[in-house]
Formats: structure tokens, C-alpha cells, sequence
């Protein structure tokens, strides 16, 4: 069973490192090949997450030293494209018949008068 797929796109000074299924070890360290693999001409990297299911934090933090060292090695430029949110922090959709709640967001700082110590 496939976890993670991991493919690599290249133009004459840019590339592209696309993931997808879930941000795992395995995938870590394929992405991480890939950018010290990155011929010298090449001086912007784009790394597309957004066909990932899962982030692993481990694994991400991988990914993340791996372009910042190339990045400062190379003083090039690196684009992480993430996920769109998951399902589960999208808002949903109200039920018909479901209370309403209506709030406002309200900033203290504006609302409270300002106080004065006694003096």
C-alpha cells in the first residue's frame, strides 16, 4: 500500500516537487533527495502539498530544514503551497430550523472606556 506519492518537475531555473496522499517519512525523504539533487542553475523551488490528505509534523519539519538549508546555501527562493483546510474546519452549512446565533466581534480596547487610576 502506497502512502505518499512524490514527483519532480523541472525548467531551466525553477522546479517544482509535488506530494500527495499523506506527508510521511518516506515522503520526507524522497522530497529531501530531490532538493539536494536540484542542479545549480535551478534558483526558485516550488513545493506543492496541496494534494496531501495527511501532514506528519515529524516529517514536515524534515521538509522544512531541507529548504531552508538549500535556500541559504543558494540564497534562492522556496514556495510551499499547503492543503486547503480540512473538512473537518470548514464551517458547515446551517440546518433548516436550527437556531440562529448572530455575535459580533468586539475589540475591548475600542468598547471600554479607558480607566484612570485614582491618584
Amino acid at each position: 500500500m502506497q502512502l505518499s506519492q512524490v514527483s519532480f518537475e523541472s525548467h531551466l531555473f525553477a522546479a517544482t516537487i509535488y506530494v500527495a496522499g499523506w506527508l510521511e517519512d518516506h515522503a520526507a525523504l524522497r522530497t529531501e533527495e530531490l532538493v539536494r539533487g536540484l542542479p545549480i542553475q535551478i534558483n526558485a523551488l516550488r513545493v506543492d502539498l496541496r494534494a496531501v490528505d495527511l501532514i506528519d509534523p515529524g516529517a514536515f519539519v524534515r521538509v522544512a530544514r531541507a529548504l531552508a538549508r538549500w535556500r541559504d546555501a543558494r540564497s534562492s527562493r522556496v514556495m510551499l503551497q499547503f492543503p486547503s483546510r480540512s473538512e473537518a474546519a470548514r464551517p458547515r452549512p446551517r440546518l433548516v430550523g436550527q437556531p440562529s446565533t448572530v455575535a459580533m466581534a468586539v475589540s475591548t480596547a475600542m468598547s471600554w472606556p479607558m480607566s484612570t487610576s485614582p491618584g
